[in-house]
């Protein structure tokens, strides 16, 4: 599997899933950020708005780096919406993935409150009617585009293995955390301590995930590679949510050589 130009080191299809990795997170993070602008580009022929839900994770840094550049993307069409958020944190709480997105996101791209759907995780009095808001605003301008990637446990936004269901009946659910999610969120040096990681959060569910026309997952780094292997290797099931990922036409999973190290 020789290296091209662009960093691109193997390539291959896992049932509907399209699997491509990269040299490094850099070129893998420019090449997802080239697809996703592309299918903007493409989608928002003829129209007057692109929905876009995105992740918000260190793991998704240099993807959004590259999105963000001036020219890649035109964001006075794209609508943003996120896939998931801490139950009990305001918006500015550092660990927030409403601060994540506003800092590696909103702002770099200039993306006003009026087009940006967000998840208001410190309702807590509520959840289920924030819920309930929310999947409102996603069936009543559904999106059309995903941008997110795979946790240390096998997740798609939140939806870990003890609380994914391929089935859900709803598109937006309160959950509560898996162990070892929240061990990741103090490897990714979003916490100090697991004690301090919320034990609660808003999520997408599966099949909201999956509704979307694009479907385009960044995982890079060591520490990804075990649920990569997972999701590619083992049987389409809840105990790995990433394994769905083999059921999307079009669905394109982004690798670097450190979390494809299990399947090359």
């Amino acid at each position: 599997m020789n290296g091209s130009p662009d960093g691109l080191v193997a390539e291959w299809m896992v049932d509907s899933l399209h699997v491509r990795v990269f040299a490094d997170r850099a070129k893998m993070g420019l090449a997802a950020a080239t697809f996703v602008a592309e299918a903007v580009r493409r989608l928002g022929e003829g129209r007057r708005r692109v929905r876009v839900v995105f992740a918000a994770a260190p793991s998704q840094n240099e993807f959004l780096a590259a999105l963000v550049a001036p020219g890649q993307v035109d964001w006075s069409r794209v609508v943003a919406f996120h896939m998931d958020e801490y139950l009990g944190l305001p918006a500015d709480h550092p660990a927030a993935f409403r601060n994540y997105l506003r800092l590696h996101l909103f702002q770099p791209a200039g993306l006003p409150k009026a087009r940006l759907e967000l998840i208001p995780g410190e309702q807590i009095d509520r959840p289920a009617q924030v819920c309930l808001d929310y999947e409102e605003a996603l069936r009543d301008e559904p999106p059309q585009i995903v941008c997110g990637g795979i946790g240390e446990n096998g997740h798609l936004a939140f939806n870990d293995p003890p609380v994914a269901d391929f089935h859900d009946p709803v598109l937006v659910k309160v959950v509560r955390l898996d162990k070892p999610c929240r061990i990741q969120q103090v490897n990714d040096g979003c916490f100090e301590r697991i004690d301090d990681v919320p034990t609660h959060a808003y999520t997408l569910t599966i099949p909201a995930l999956l509704r979307p026309e694009v479907v385009s997952i960044v995982v890079p780094g060591p520490r990804k590679a075990e649920a990569v292997a997972a999701a590619l290797r083992e049987p389409i099931d809840e105990s790995c949510p990433a394994s769905i990922l083999r059921t999307k036409p079009g669905a394109v999973l982004w690798l670097d050589r450190e979390s494809a190290a299990r399947v090359m």
